[in-house]
């Protein structure tokens, strides 16, 4: 899919490319914290083209009717956008035992594609590693892994290792929680280390939220600039929000507000 519409001459001033969809770099992908089907259709008709993946956050998933979420999830993969829902539901589903179980009703549910994360959830890396193989051999799911802990937590495993795990075990990407690299001080050894280790390709920057303490729209903002400036316009960054979308866009193609230069 061509992101631009070559009829509108004002494209003609756009100078920066970008990869075309379906891609593997570049991605962006937005937070759904329950979009009804109308406004959903109004995003997708503008922005669609520049939406790669979209997380039906948390357990929201659970709270739509059936018909409602499979207009939801169809109308995602006409856009040529992968919905997944958001892994804290499958920590949920684990800390309640109930990990077969969820595997189970998200494919009925009309998913393919699910995170595998350990945000909120202590297990080890070998039971988290196992949940991915499970969930793409038995299952058929496509992964995206997750590594890092949300606010206030400590992670136990190293997080080089997580990622590399995670890849090896059959995840296709592996997003990297805000939380644990960007709140405060950006954690740059520890992204190096990751890099160095996993390749820049499948990792997938999320931006901090306001669930993060302190943290304002300026932060995300500040985060976005840096993140485009250090890792080059088709940077994957990952928990955009619905009406930061084209923004974002604008920013990788330098013709927002960073357009005279560098933002810091």
């Amino acid at each position: 899919m061509t992101s631009l519409d070559a009829t509108n001459p004002l494209t003609r001033l756009v100078f920066e490319t970008r990869t075309e969809k379906p891609r593997d770099q570049g991605i962006t992908m937005m937070a759904d914290w329950g979009l009804d089907p109308q406004r959903q259709a109004n995003l997708l008709s503008v922005a669609g083209p520049f939406i790669d993946q979209a997380k039906i956050a948390v357990g929201i998933g659970a709270l739509l009717s059936q018909d409602v979420l499979t207009q939801k999830l169809e109308s995602y993969r006409q856009h040529d956008i992968v919905p997944f829902p958001g892994g804290q539901f499958l920590e949920h589903a684990v800390l309640n035992n109930k990990r077969d179980e969820y595997l189970q009703a998200v494919t009925a549910a009309g998913f393919d594609t699910i995170e595998v994360s350990d945000n909120l959830l202590e297990i080890s890396l070998d039971e988290k590693c196992e949940i991915i193989r499970t969930a793409r051999e038995q299952h058929g799911l496509r992964i995206f892994g997750e590594v890092g802990k949300k606010e206030g937590m400590a992670s136990t495993v190293d997080l080089a290792d997580d990622a590399a795990r995670c890849l090896e075990s059959g995840s296709e990407i592996v997003f990297l929680e805000a939380a644990d690299f960007f709140s405060g001080d950006v954690n740059e050894e520890m992204l190096e280390k990751i890099i160095s280790r996993c390749g820049l390709q499948p990792l997938v920057f999320e931006l901090p939220g306001p669930w993060i303490e302190g943290v304002t729209l300026s932060d995300v903002h500040q985060m976005t600039c840096w993140l485009l400036n250090r890792f080059g316009t088709d940077t994957n960054i990952a928990n955009v929000g619905v009406d930061e979308v084209l923004k974002l866009e604008a920013l990788r193609l330098k013709i927002g507000v960073n357009a005279g230069g560098e933002e810091s």
